[in-house]
């Protein structure tokens, strides 16, 4: 039955029917009438922030955690503009972040008037919709469907451009309907059959077979469907880059991930494939970089993907199968075990070599000695103390890329990078929404030096709501990835790529956090499990060696012209 609802009201009310719980943004004139009616309740909860990036930055590493839409609310003009890289984050990572955008009065838009910008075609490129609500009797429909689109299919960012004109004093009739009335979020898409059959028989042919998990994986909770085919047919399981938590990383078949600093185990795995498994995965530049220097000419793939635009588009497929990555993987299941396959012994026995051998390497690291405390060193020591349940947070970066390879993860949705945006200031932010999303889970966070700095305000965002959140500062004064192209393409020629730095420990501190800054491998372990124990945020500051950066994986493109 309908009610009559102030609009504000009315939004709460359906954010509420979603199971929306936070609202991530800044205060804001233009939509108070938004804010007001949450005064006096606490199932929905406005988090205020220090700057809108960091809003939507939390909003994405929210959703990425729970796996549900989340949502920002920002002012109009320079917060909504604010929003675009951790929108554009939410985009690249497929996360169902739902902005409303308040915009200038009807009366006043087009004619250049205060805070007024064009949001919705700004937003278009890096959201899965953008649209205005001009009439205030079609704000639920403007909801309910920015729900269905941020849900549906792959998934994705929608913006709501609201007028600041049509909320204040406007009431609305509200049927509050469930959302199971208006949309059908994830579907389960099975695949066609008649391709799931044809893969199969690939697949039972297959002498050298690699899984390549990706974040469709993530996203269906279909880590179970790939370890186990990986049993059946006696497969490696590789991830893509950014996503090595896609399955335990215990498995006896896991070698690591594709892509910049990849393990070399899972490298040599695949360069070595005849047929390959890609789950959930466009085979996108970051892990691949399209060319031939993992995935073989020669090797025959098999693409499972939800969004049939990606099958083929960055190499040839032998089967695609547009579909939920654990749905057609449930069905691939069933053809490949009633066919009883008999694996390959010499490959399982190399994937076994290539599994002990990267504990071995990764063991070895941890006794790494020098004068200046390396990156490597530093995931060696925490790797042993790591709770099995954490949440981890990879800013982009020379420091917290070494990471990836060198952590390990046992639950799915423990890992948050920013992808193949590779956007410095993404993880701390990222990590707080984490927290929100699981507050019973340890969340620790990686950045460089660089990397904190670009979003370090939002330290006080940690303090204000308690988050136990730990930050691990790889401190190398110096813009790493640059630095190394500098060093190699440019011949050491370096042009701002060194930096001064505060002690970040210190700054833990002035804002009424925890700070420890550790300078000697012993003390790394120490540091570790003091910080486990606050209650509340802190900082690790570690001091590395600045000359410990790997050579550039796109080196070729950056090469200095030859002199005339």
């Amino acid at each position: 039955m309908a009610e009559r609802l102030s609009a504000g009201v009315a939004i709460i009310e359906m954010l509420r029917q979603e199971g929306v719980s936070h609202i991530f943004g800044i205060v804001g004139s233009s939509f108070l009438d938004i804010l007001d009616p949450l005064y006096d309740r606490d199932d929905v909860k406005f988090i205020g922030v220090r700057h809108e990036q960091g809003a939507a930055l939390m909003a994405d590493g929210y959703s990425r955690i729970s796996g549900a839409p989340s949502v920002c609310l920002v002012t109009n003009g320079p917060g909504v503009l604010n929003l675009t890289y951790g929108i554009a984050s939410a985009y690249v990572a497929h996360s169902p972040v739902v902005v409303l955008a308040p915009s200038a009065s009807r009366d006043h838009q087009y004619r250049d008037s205060t805070q007024e910008f064009d949001q919705v075609s700004l937003f278009r490129s890096i959201t899965k919709a953008a649209f205005p609500v001009n009439k205030i009797e079609r704000l639920p429909d403007a909801l309910r469907h920015a729900f269905r689109v941020a849900t549906s299919g792959k998934m994705g960012p929608v913006l709501v451009d609201l007028p600041r004109d049509i909320l204040p004093g406007a009431e609305i009739e509200l049927d509050m309907l469930p959302p199971e009335a208006y949309r059908t979020g994830q579907t389960r898409s099975r695949g066609d059959r008649n391709l799931i059959e044809k893969a199969a028989r690939l697949l039972l042919s297959a002498q050298h077979p690699v899984i390549i998990a990706g974040g469709g994986v993530q996203w269906s909770n279909a880590a179970e469907e790939v370890t186990g085919m990986a049993d059946l047919l006696g497969a490696a399981i590789t991830t893509s880059y950014g996503r090595a938590d896609a399955v335990p990383s215990d498995h006896p078949n896991f070698l690591g991930h594709l892509g910049r600093l990849g393990a070399t185990e899972a490298i040599e795995a695949v360069r070595q494939s005849d047929v390959i498994l890609a789950v959930g995965t466009r085979l996108a530049q970051s892990t691949t970089f399209y060319d031939n220097r993992f995935i073989p000419a020669d090797a025959q793939i098999i693409q499972i993907e939800i969004d049939p635009e990606e099958l083929g588009r960055n190499y040839p497929i032998s089967v695609g199968i547009e579909g939920d990555a654990k749905a057609v993987m449930q069905g691939l299941l069933e053809v490949v075990r009633d066919a009883e396959p008999r694996r390959n012994q010499p490959w399982v026995e190399d994937i076994g070599d290539w599994h002990a051998r990267r504990n071995d390497r990764l063991e070895n690291e941890g006794r790494l000695d020098s004068p200046l405390i390396k990156p490597q060193r530093v995931y060696a020591e925490l790797r042993k103390l790591m709770p099995k349940d954490a949440i981890v947070a990879l800013d982009a970066g020379v420091g917290p890329n070494f990471g990836q390879d060198r952590l390990n993860f046992y639950e799915p949705r423990s890992l948050l990078t920013s992808l193949d945006l590779g956007g410095l200031g993404f993880s701390f932010p990222a990590a707080l929404g984490a927290k929100f999303a699981a507050p019973d889970r340890p969340v620790i966070n990686f950045n460089g030096d660089g990397g904190f700095l670009f979003n370090a305000q939002e330290f006080a965002t940690a303090v204000r709501y308690k988050l136990k959140v730990i930050t691990v500062i790889l401190n190398n004064d110096c813009w790493g990835s640059e630095k190394a192209y500098q060093r190699d393409a440019f011949n050491q020629r370096y042009v701002e790529a060194d930096i001064n730095n505060p002690r970040f420990d210190k700054y833990a501190e002035i804002f009424g956090g925890t700070g420890f800054y550790v300078d000697r491998t012993q003390d790394i372990g120490n540091a570790f499990q003091e910080a486990l124990k606050v209650d509340g945020p802190s900082i690790i500051e570690i001091p590395v060696d600045p000359e410990e950066l790997p050579r550039p994986a796109r080196l070729s493109d950056v090469q200095a012209p030859k002199a005339a």
